[in-house]
């Protein structure tokens, strides 16, 4: 998969490569740049997948039961 690149934030939002936009949910105090909240994005994207593999691999074990 192709790693989203952030092309924009602001204190209320944010926005990928590819359009998507996303708000904060709450505001900045203060704006980071692109590359400072790529590394944001990237560190809490990381986990986000890494949970949803761990509950994809207990659901099929207990499936499997």
């Amino acid at each position: 998969m192709k790693r989203a690149m952030v092309t924009r934030v602001t204190k209320t939002e944010f926005e990928l490569d590819d359009g998507r936009v996303y708000q904060h949910p709450f505001e900045l105090d203060e704006v980071p740049t692109n590359e400072e909240f790529q590394r944001i994005y990237d560190h809490w994207r990381e986990l986000f997948e890494k949970e949803l593999d761990d509950e994809q691999e207990i659901n099929r074990d207990s499936e499997g039961r």
